[in-house]
């Protein structure tokens, strides 16, 4: 790792030796444990970092914590749900008192009763809200949920994986009736949002290579000009406007959280110029890459 790369921790471990925590997990591609157990050997501020696993944060005592996703500072209030996902950049500052649970795991892990878990759980894609807030009654539910995972984890058993997999299978379910009263949508999609929903994975892997919509619409073996109403309809964007979000929002992360110069950055984001970049950025955020990057 050079000096302008973002650390990537692939593993829940990995990250834990990273924060100074001493606990690890024993089971491949899944992990949990009590945030209160941070204290006192954890860092209590961690800069930024990429993540190569999901990752769920449900709070009991928030405090002073805020969280950083994607350049955006989040004060949670009283009942705070956050998902981190492979690839975004985070960072976050802890409460000493913050209580809760901090559940891990790796698509492997749900490998043989979700085929696939972006598709099934919408609201772990990177284009979605990293945060809900939630009703008492349904942190109450969510909560015991965690513990009972917690306590699972912590007791070797010749089912526990198996436990653990319907368990966070179901603890996903819950909250994707959470999500779906934020987004007040219908259960059964239509097959306009079957479209929308895979265009916007499709951009989470193609945003780099390719800003072009036909590309991604030759992909989903439609038009580009069904593509962008249908997209329009759903989300009240043009498909080229969420592929420009996806990319702004890497390029945010990269002028604040690395050292690469502007054509670095540029060159790594698949521009052709500098100068093309900046004007792309200019005209998304109204400031330039520097004045961006120089803002607190």
């Amino acid at each position: 790792m050079t000096q302008t790369e973002i650390p990537v921790y692939e593993t829940s471990n990995a990250l834990s030796e990273a924060m100074g925590f001493p606990h690890r997990s024993h089971i491949p591609n899944f992990d949990v444990y009590e945030l209160g157990r941070l204290e006192p050997s954890a860092r209590r501020c961690m800069p930024p970092y990429r993540q190569g696993f999901y990752q769920i944060g449900i709070l009991s005592y928030v405090g002073e914590s805020k969280l950083n996703l994607n350049t955006d500072w989040i004060s949670p209030e009283e009942y705070p749900l956050w998902f981190v996902v492979p690839g975004q950049v985070f960072s976050w500052v802890r409460d000493e008192k913050m209580a809760g649970f901090n559940i891990m795991f790796k698509k492997e892990f749900l490998m043989n009763v979700v085929d696939n878990v972006v598709e099934d759980f919408p609201f772990l894609k990177m284009s979605e809200r990293s945060l809900l807030m939630l009703t008492k009654e349904e942190h109450e539910s969510l909560l015991f949920d965690a513990q009972r995972m917690h306590s699972v984890f912590k007791n070797p058993h010749p089912y526990q994986e198996k436990m653990l997999e319907g368990m966070l299978v179901s603890f996903l379910y819950f909250c994707k009736a959470v999500y779906e009263r934020y987004k007040t949508t219908e259960n059964h999609l239509t097959r306009a949002q079957v479209i929308t929903q895979k265009f916007e994975i499709l951009v989470d892997k193609m945003y780099v290579d390719t800003k072009n919509v036909g590309d991604y619409a030759d992909e989903l073996n439609i038009t580009p000009n069904y593509l962008t109403t249908t997209v329009k309809k759903l989300t009240g964007k043009s498909a080229k406007d969420i592929i420009q979000d996806r990319l702004l929002v890497e390029s945010k992360s990269l002028l604040k959280f690395s050292g690469l110069d502007i054509g670095e950055i540029a060159y790594r984001l698949n521009f052709q110029e500098p100068t093309h970049f900046t004007r792309f950025f200019k005209k998304l955020s109204g400031l330039t890459p520097n004045q961006f990057r120089q803002m607190d």
